[in-house]
């Protein structure tokens, strides 16, 4: 199996959890459930997306995109304001930082992308 195909398979794991993490942790009656779950949606998706695809180019664009979400969920908590609650601000840290790392990882071993298959030239 290749390792885009693992790295995809890892983040859509690592968006599971993101998304149970607040119900999980015990924060899920604040207000900071949404961005939990939008983030563990969207890289369930990305995850799955990279894992059952062989188009290299969608690969290496959702696995930037699982990156940014990371970045993303690194950062939430200050520009959300809820960095006082130290179980999310904790797991948005640590979460943030392997999908990130996973993200990058997956971009960089996306499959080589296939030129699209020529017509037949007509004789």
């Amino acid at each position: 199996m290749k390792a885009a195909k693992v790295l995809g398979w890892a983040l859509a794991i690592l968006g599971a959890w993101m998304f149970a993490s607040p119900f999980v942790w015990g924060y899920a009656a604040s207000g900071i459930v949404a961005e939990a779950v939008l983030v563990g949606i969207l890289w369930v998706v990305f995850g799955l997306w990279i894992a059952l695809t062989d188009r290299g180019e969608a690969v290496v664009l959702l696995a930037w995109l699982s990156a940014l979400l990371g970045a993303w969920a690194m950062v939430a908590p200050a520009i959300l304001g809820y960095g006082q609650v130290t179980a999310a601000l904790w797991n948005d840290l640590i979460v943030g930082f392997l999908g990130m790392v996973l993200g990058a990882w997956a971009a960089y071993n996306a499959p080589e992308s296939t030129p699209a298959p020529q017509p037949a030239a007509h004789h």
